[in-house]
C-alpha cells in the first residue's frame, strides 16, 4: 500500500463520515496501568528488551471527538536516541455507519529527555464486530520528517474473540511498514533493514479491573539486513514473548 492509496482511503473515510453517519455509542473516559516485560511497537522493542511500565487515557469530547493519552518508560533505548519517556498525544474522530466504526486522527510522539526524536502521524482505522470476534484495519502514515529520515507507512489488520464460556479473549494480528529514506540511520528507528512484516499472537484473561496476558511478537527483519552502526541500533527486533498486567478502570 503507497502513500497515495493511504491518503485516498482517509479521504474516502472523511466521505463516509458526512453522508452515513448513525447515533454514537455513549463514550466514558477511561485509565489503564500496565506493565510488560518488554514495550513493544509494530513488533520492535521501546524500551531496550527490558521491562517498562506504561499509562494510557482516553479522553471523550463530545460524540465523536476523544483524546488518546499515554506515556510509556524507554530503559534508555538507543530505538529513540537514550530518551527516558514517550508520551503520546493523539485525537481521533469516530462515526458509526452500516456496522462499522470508522476513525480517523493524529498522532504525536514525543520523547521526553532526548530533543530531536518528537514525529507525528496521520491515522485511520475501520473496526466491524461480527458476533465475538472484533476485526481491525489500520493504517498510520507518518509524512517525511527529519527525527525518522523520511516517511514512513504502516497498515494492519487484527483480530480478537472471546472464548465461550472462558473468561478468555484470543488477539492476533499482521502488520506492513514501508516508506522512504533520506538519511538511513534515522530511517532505521522506525524500519530498521527497511520495508518489513510483523506479526503476533496472544491470549489474555480478564476478571473486574485485571487483566493479564501473554504474547508472542516477531518481525520478517533479518539481522544481516540491519546497519549495527547506526547510532539507532537495537538489536530487540526479533521473536519474544512478552507477558503484562493491566490494571482499566
Amino acid at each position: 500500500m503507497n502513500t497515495r492509496v493511504c491518503c485516498w482511503t482517509i479521504a474516502a473515510c472523511g466521505a463516509l463520515f458526512t453522508v452515513g453517519a448513525q447515533a454514537q455509542p455513549v463514550a466514558s473516559a477511561s485509565v489503564s496501568l500496565e506493565a510488560e516485560t518488554d514495550r513493544r511497537e509494530r513488533g520492535l522493542s521501546w524500551s531496550d528488551g527490558k521491562p517498562a511500565l506504561s499509562v494510557f487515557a482516553t479522553v471523550p469530547s463530545g460524540d465523536a471527538l476523544a483524546f488518546d493519552l499515554g506515556a510509556a518508560t524507554l530503559r534508555d533505548s538507543a530505538r529513540h536516541g537514550g530518551a527516558d519517556v514517550a508520551l503520546t498525544i493523539a485525537p481521533r474522530y469516530t462515526v458509526y455507519t452500516g456496522g462499522f466504526a470508522l476513525s480517523a486522527g493524529a498522532r504525536g510522539n514525543v520523547f521526553i529527555g532526548r530533543s530531536g526524536m518528537t514525529y507525528a502521524e496521520i491515522t485511520g482505522e475501520v473496526a466491524r464486530t461480527i458476533g465475538p470476534v472484533q476485526l481491525v484495519l489500520g493504517a498510520d502514515f507518518a509524512p517525511s520528517q527529519d527525527s525518522i529520515g523520511g516517511h514512513n507507512l504502516h497498515v494492519d489488520a487484527s483480530a480478537s474473540a472471546g472464548i465461550p464460556g472462558l473468561p478468555f479473549t484470543l488477539y492476533g494480528g499482521v502488520g506492513r511498514t514501508s516508506g522512504s529514506s533520506r538519511d538511513d540511520a534515522r530511517s532505521a528507528r522506525l524500519r530498521p533493514g527497511g520495508t518489513y512484516t510483523d506479526y503476533h499472537l496472544g491470549i489474555e484473561r480478564s476478571r473486574a479491573l485485571l487483566s493479564v496476558g501473554v504474547r508472542y511478537s516477531d518481525t520478517s527483519i533479518g539481522k544481516n539486513e540491519v546497519d549495527r552502526l547506526s547510532p539507532y541500533y537495537d538489536q530487540h527486533f526479533g521473536s519474544r514473548i512478552v507477558g503484562y498486567l493491566r490494571i482499566s478502570t
